[in-house]
């Protein structure tokens, strides 16, 4: 677990400016974040990742990934999306009313996103520096399905990026 301090107001104003005591009094702000370690998934949810990324070849496929969890994650849906990006065989996009109505079917289940998932068709089996540069959620999962040379899906890997720090691969439990 990580500890995120943030800085309060009287701390970010220069020494002696008149706001500062007013500042003062508000509460520091402190936030602990958890980044997930493992991601549980069926036999049937890999093989629909694994289809997916072969299906698509050699473009990449991707899309959303919902579950609960904190530290470790269950995974219950697999939603494909249309990779809308510019250059598909290159990055992948995820077509953003795939993610909208994904967040209306899961209100008041108890389900949330935990992340996405999208192949390398070229072998690739880690992020590559332009998944590290999209990372923006430190809790997000990202799943990455590379294909070997004969066009095959690789197992899934599962990676985080927590805020500050390198990305870190978490187990994948797969259960019949």
């Amino acid at each position: 677990m990580s500890v995120v301090r943030v800085m309060t107001l009287a701390e970010l104003l220069p020494p002696g400016d008149h706001a500062t005591s007013f500042a003062a009094r508000i509460p520091q702000i402190t936030m602990n974040t958890t980044s997930p370690s493992q991601l549980v998934l069926s036999r049937a949810q890999d093989a629909s990742l694994r289809a997916a990324a072969e299906n698509a070849y050699p473009a990449e496929c991707c899309g959303l990934l919902a579950g609960t969890g904190e530290a470790s994650l269950t995974l219950t849906q697999v939603v494909n999306a249309a990779n809308i990006a510019t250059d598909p065989q290159r990055q992948f996009t995820i077509d953003p009313q795939v993610h909208f109505d994904l967040l209306r079917r899961l209100r008041g289940t108890g389900e949330r996103v935990i992340g996405h998932y999208h192949s390398h068709p070229n072998g690739i089996t880690g992020l590559s520096r332009q998944d590290v540069a999209m990372a923006d959620d430190p809790n997000a999962v990202w799943v990455i399905i590379a294909l070997d040379a004969a066009q095959h899906a690789r197992t899934p890997l599962a990676f985080v990026c927590p805020a500050g720090q390198e990305p870190m691969r978490i187990e994948i439990v797969i259960r019949p």
